[in-house]
């Protein structure tokens, strides 16, 4: 399954998030969808929350295919009813969120079975959100297919054991939860007795989680083998900082196809990072290989090699062809390289007005991150300080 991009863009303004949203930008419709649905920054108008989280959806937004195939279940946006129930379309955007890499959609998928008494389907699906994914409510509801025997003959004993499971991996297990448990189904939990006991249940379920994640990427499953890599690197919760371990599970991944394993191996060849030596040229390759599927870091990545003949021959117009790719994408150092190249007739048609304006956006960009386009822009010019945005009229 491919995962959901991780390169989202930020919006600073509600302003800003319309003009996006009305260019076609399914993450800004999903984030307009939302204000709409809650009046952040904005009047309320759920039924027009509901059409833009329908244009994000369709327009590939795994976020907001979950959210729609929940509108279709329910009718509502946040109880209010927006549309008529349709089951059939709630199964179909449930299924596209789940293999657009959006898989908390499976808890969803297996409510709408439910509702319409597949049982048999709703057990393999709890069962597959559970083990696969790590779901703590849907080992829950696993539980009590088991205990009452929905799709599945019945088994009282596995069925509490998972209830009781699931309880003891809630950090926010209440005295509600456990009354429930108790009278209910005959599993006794204990509440936490303090903070410490709250805790190690969360760390239980962060055990739990891991576990499928490992599971998931020795099966070959390469979105677990990226995501697993990047825990890796940054180490935490039931891992250890390992360059080793994530360079291995980024390569398993990048030799499998996946464009941002292969962007990651040429940043690790191209800084001698990951316990491996400074390689510029298998930078290059790699970068090229994620660039080829149009992955927005390795397109900048790739021009800039090409631009400076860095493990590679030096190209400034085919560098310039990366750089606009990416400056489609919103990249603000591509957009600092374009603007430079046309201001200097460098591989391309000379155009200074464009090439100021694309700087100008570049520098605007920075105020959203840590200014890696006024960096560059300094590196390119030799200078001390780049050029100020100019002013608009």
């Amino acid at each position: 399954m491919a995962r959901p991009p991780r390169l989202r863009r930020i919006f600073l303004s509600t302003d800003e998030l319309m003009v996006a949203a009305n260019e076609g930008d399914p993450q800004a419709q999903n984030e307009l969808a939302t204000a709409y649905a809650t009046g952040s920054g904005i009047k309320k108008n759920r039924s027009e929350a509901f059409k833009l989280w329908l244009h994000a959806a369709e327009g590939g937004d795994a976020v907001a295919m979950e959210r729609v195939a929940e509108i279709f279940r329910t009718g509502e946006v946040l109880l209010e009813k927006v549309t008529p129930i349709d089951l059939t379309r709630a199964i179909t955007w449930y299924k596209k969120a789940t293999k657009a890499g959006n898989h908390e959609a499976l808890f969803g998928l297996a409510r709408v079975y439910q509702q319409q008494q597949e049982f048999r389907l709703a057990l393999e699906t709890f069962k597959e959100s559970a083990y696969t994914y790590g779901k703590r409510e849907s080992l829950r509801e696993y539980g009590l297919c088991l205990y009452h025997g929905n799709g599945t003959a019945p088994n009282i004993d596995e069925g509490r054991k998972l209830l009781s499971d699931a309880a003891l991996m809630d950090a926010d297990y209440s005295a509600n939860g456990a009354k429930y448990l108790e009278q209910n189904y005959g599993v006794h939990v204990p509440l936490p007795k303090d903070d410490i006991e709250r805790a190690a249940r969360g760390e239980a379920l962060d055990r739990f989680q891991f576990g499928c994640l490992m599971k998931r990427a020795d099966s070959g499953d390469v979105d677990a083998q990226v995501e697993l890599a990047h825990k890796y690197i940054f180490g935490g919760k039931q891992v250890e900082m390992n360059r080793e371990k994530s360079y291995f599970w980024f390569g398993r991944a990048a030799e499998a196809g996946d464009a941002e394993a292969q962007y990651e191996m040429g940043r690790a060849a191209e800084a001698g990072s990951m316990g491996r030596p400074r390689d510029l040229y298998e930078a290059f390759g790699w970068f090229k290989k994620s660039a080829d599927q149009n992955f927005r870091e390795a397109l900048r990545e790739t021009g800039r090699c090409l631009y400076l003949g860095e493990g590679t021959a030096q190209d400034y117009a085919t560098a310039a062809t990366y750089f606009e790719r990416a400056v489609k994408q919103h990249d603000s150092e591509s957009m600092v390289f374009l603007g430079k190249m046309m201001k200097d007739g460098n591989g391309v048609k000379r155009d200074e007005a464009r090439g100021q304006a694309l700087i100008d956006k570049a520098l605007d960009e920075d105020k959203k991150g840590i200014g890696l386009a006024r960096i560059r822009l300094m590196t390119l010019e030799g200078g001390d300080e780049p050029a100020k945005p100019r002013k608009k009229k």
